[in-house]
């Protein structure tokens, strides 16, 4: 069986999980991490030692981040993964006429593993941190 799709997914949310442990919400402008894996079995029973991350760059947004001369060092990991905290819309209910649509902080972190193999995107809320939205990238 080739399980080589679910990768990008167990990497993000073990990625993620790191990040919860950590820093949690407490990330201004965007971040550039690269990702090392050490352990493929390890990251479907959420081992924290299954892989390593590196912080390569910070600068204000996505594009501004990628320009960064440490960030050409994302190639030389197994994965590529960028942070950003940033206010959302809440989708949750409708809003009644001259009512605004509550924000919400939220953490994005979108990673790709190097090669072509894929992407996946995480978005944790901070008012619910226990409910992780994981999806592929398209």
């Amino acid at each position: 069986m080739n399980d080589t799709p679910h990768l990008p997914l167990l990497l993000a949310r073990w990625f993620d999980d790191r990040l919860h442990e950590s820093v949690g919400f407490a990330v201004r402008g965007c971040r550039l991490y690269g990702v090392e894996l050490v352990d493929r079995d390890g990251l479907e029973h959420g081992d924290p030692l299954a892989a390593r991350a590196c912080f390569l760059a910070e600068a204000e947004d996505r594009t501004s981040v990628i320009e960064q001369p440490e960030a050409r060092r994302a190639l030389e990991f197994d994965a590529v993964a960028m942070v950003v905290v940033e206010w959302r819309l809440s989708q949750a209910g409708g809003t009644r006429p001259h009512q605004f649509a509550p924000r919400r902080r939220v953490r994005v972190v979108e990673l790709v593993v190097t090669e072509g193999r894929g992407g996946a995107s995480v978005l944790r809320f901070e008012h619910e941190p226990d409910c992780v939205v994981l999806a592929p990238a398209s």
